[in-house]
């Protein structure tokens, strides 16, 4: 009996064990999960703000005109624009820049005895009929110039998180008169880069050209002309990182880029307009594009 009371308690552990694996392989095909995985992810953007189109046209100002999408462009490639159109730049305090072809470029008078003020209105820095001169005197040295000696400046500016590349063309050259000798490399070019760009421009920027080669065209004042870039897209700057230093707005975060134009006679001697050039028209455009670093 003890022999067979073993035998049966036995058996019984034996059930319990068969149960108990069982229920485990039923738990084990009843079994279902849940994944979660939060994912972020910053896109590679710049923003380029200046005016929608020409001050004739009735152009708004400052206006984001280019939402440039640089994920996915292989290096030195044309980035996305997700916003179709196209911009003008802009002078402080944010006008856009006149096509020029509604007026010409304001005199200024110099080395008057007195008097000789200029007047402009409205002010984005074009000589029509609705401007004025006050009278002035005058002796054996006063003389009168293009303002701002013959040069033109052109502002638009780039909020970024990432490091950009601009290439730049001149093209559709326009020229008559007694300019009508004149040519690309009568206008001469410059590129700065400023943060900030004003007062109320860039204060939270950086100097994107830092960890690039910066402006490669149109360094200095006077050894580039739109000659330089009238081939096809030339690159003109090299990035080297975002323009965003620290939190902030995007007039904060952006930097400026301001294009200076200067004509000069012909032969080329790089000194101001004198009333001997005559009158005429001597044009072009310039057109910027972003690029992928």
């Amino acid at each position: 009996m003890m022999i067979g009371e073993r035998v049966s308690v036995s058996g019984g552990i034996g059930k319990v064990i068969l149960f108990s694996a069982l229920l485990a392989g039923l738990i084990g095909t009843a079994r279902a999960s849940v994944i979660d995985r939060p994912f972020f992810r910053a896109n590679s953007l710049v923003i380029i703000f200046s005016g929608g189109d020409f001050i004739e046209n009735n152009g708004e100002a400052p206006l984001v005109h280019d939402f440039i999408l640089l994920d996915n462009v292989a290096s030195g490639t044309e980035g996305n624009d997700l916003i179709a159109q196209d911009g003008v730049p802009v002078n402080f305090p944010f006008d856009p820049i006149s096509d020029g072809t509604s007026g010409g470029w304001p005199f200024q008078i110099s080395g008057q005895t007195f008097g000789g003020a200029y007047n402009n209105n409205p002010t984005f820095q074009l000589l029509d009929a609705n401007d004025s001169y006050s009278a002035f005197g005058i002796d054996n040295t006063t003389d009168i110039d293009l303002l701002g000696t013959n040069i033109r400046f052109a502002w638009f500016f780039v909020a970024s998180n990432t490091a950009f590349d601009i290439y730049a063309e001149a093209s559709n050259l326009v020229r008559n008169g007694d300019f009508s000798a004149l040519d690309f490399d009568n206008i001469g070019y410059q590129l700065l880069e400023f943060s900030p760009a004003s007062a109320s421009i860039g204060q939270n920027s950086q100097l994107a050209s830092v960890g690039g080669d910066g402006i490669i065209i149109g360094s200095n004042a006077t050894g580039f002309t739109l000659d330089d870039i009238s081939a096809g897209q030339t690159k003109v700057y090299d990035g080297g990182r975002r323009t965003a230093r620290q939190p902030g707005s995007i007039a904060q975060q952006a930097t400026g880029f301001a294009s200076v134009y200067r004509l000069r006679g012909s032969p080329i001697t790089g000194t101001n307009y004198d009333f001997s050039l005559g009158t005429g028209i001597l044009s072009a455009d310039v057109t910027y594009t972003v690029f992928a670093p």
